[in-house]
């Protein structure tokens, strides 16, 4: 047989073999392409390429993984990024084998500031004794419409804060329905992630649904991203299944503030900061990242100490949760003027010292919002976060 005849057959063998592959499992290995919001408005969409493994839900949810972080911050990200053809999460939940895949909230609703968007889906994966098992996934999208701000904003007076909570307890009850309607009966394992306003949601609803007795704790995977805090009640024991990635750069996972006793349950997990030793090339792959993503170059802020003079103010516009600036500043923040005009008749003294606080510090603050604008944006935006995960693992 001449060269030429055994290279010949020997590329036909190749060719029949990789033919055989099924393309399922050539995704597998190679990566699905995912659409996401980035939080950029000059390039509000990337796409990335990320993987996704059955195999991650065979261990315990309080065992975190970095590949499956990467992934839940994709897909939180994808959240945000509505098209004609649908919402980016749903073709990537559709791509990793998920089935019955629906998405809420989308829609403009005057309700906005109650509830969040979000995605449900399912699948079918196997447990570490390799029993068949049910995988539901919840992608909670982070602030989406301006109406949902004032969610975001509504602190209220009580032991968690009210916007996320109402947030979470719509999720939930439509949560409940979709497991009756897909018939997820028996064991039920949970993915449920999102970024900032839907990161909160997400702290939220994993530890309700240890709470209400849904699932075990180590079946409820919570993966959040820039989560602000939660709740006064929040604590890391008994909820280690939940994985709280946040930046010490980033403003939001700051607020509430913690001087207001404000948690989120789990274990946080800090981005670099600067202080390792691998620092600098940590940086110089995130930035890589970012600048592919976004067409810019990540910010990082001329006052090191910006974070900490803003939610300084904040604690000295209200030093407690239970005081009556704090019943001022909610009033103020969720935007109820009748409320807070109500509140100002009934204690005038403590309204005008905070008056004469908040123009101080609005005098001092507003220079230094204008001049570290780009770098508060890089801290929080979907696509900092994702560099920064992509570019290896959090602490």
């Amino acid at each position: 047989m001449t060269v030429k005849k055994r290279w010949s057959r020997m590329l036909a063998a190749l060719l029949a073999i990789a033919l055989l592959i099924p393309p399922a499992a050539l995704a597998a290995e190679e990566g699905t392409a995912v659409t996401i919001g980035t939080g950029i408005t000059e390039r509000p969409e990337a796409e990335v390429t990320v993987k996704w493994d059955d195999a991650w839900f065979a261990v315990d949810a309080d065992v975190y993984q970095h590949e499956l972080a990467v992934t839940a911050m994709a897909l939180s990200a994808a959240a945000y990024v509505r098209t004609a053809q649908g919402v980016s999460v749903q073709k990537a939940m559709e791509a990793f084998g998920f089935q019955q895949v629906r998405s809420y909230n989308y829609q403009f609703s005057a309700q906005s500031s109650e509830q969040t968007a979000y995605t449900l889906a399912v699948k079918t994966v196997k447990d570490r004794n390799n029993k068949a098992v049910r995988l539901v996934a919840a992608v909670i999208r982070g602030t989406g419409v301006y109406t949902e701000w004032a969610g975001n904003l509504n602190v209220g007076a009580g032991n968690e804060h009210a916007g996320f909570a109402q947030a979470r307890d719509e999720l939930m009850d439509n949560l409940e329905k979709y497991l009756e309607e897909t018939g997820a009966a028996g064991r039920t394992k949970f993915l449920v992630t999102g970024h900032s306003r839907g990161g909160a949601a997400a702290n939220l609803t994993a530890a309700r649904l240890m709470e209400a007795g849904l699932a075990e704790k180590e079946d409820i995977y919570g993966y959040t991203f820039a989560a602000p805090a939660v709740s006064t009640e929040a604590k890391a024991e008994g909820y280690e299944n939940i994985f709280n990635t946040v930046s010490g750069s980033d403003l939001v996972p700051q607020v509430p503030l913690a001087q207001w006793g404000y948690r989120r349950y789990g274990i946080d997990r800090p981005l670099p900061d600067g202080s390792g030793e691998n620092y600098g090339a940590q940086f110089a792959a995130m930035s890589r990242q970012y600048e592919a993503l976004t067409g810019q170059s990540y910010a990082v802020y001329q006052d090191a100490e910006t974070v900490e003079r803003l939610t300084g103010t904040l604690c000295q516009l209200a030093p407690t949760v239970s005081g009556p600036n704090m019943t001022m500043l909610s009033a103020l923040l969720r935007g109820d003027l009748e409320g807070l005009t109500a509140l100002v008749e009934g204690n005038p003294v403590a309204a005008l010292l905070m008056g004469r606080t908040a123009i101080r510090a609005s005098s001092e603050l507003t220079p230094l919002l204008q001049r570290e604008q780009a770098a508060l944006v890089s801290a929080h935006c979907m696509a900092g976060y994702y560099s920064w995960l992509s570019a290896g693992s959090v602490a």
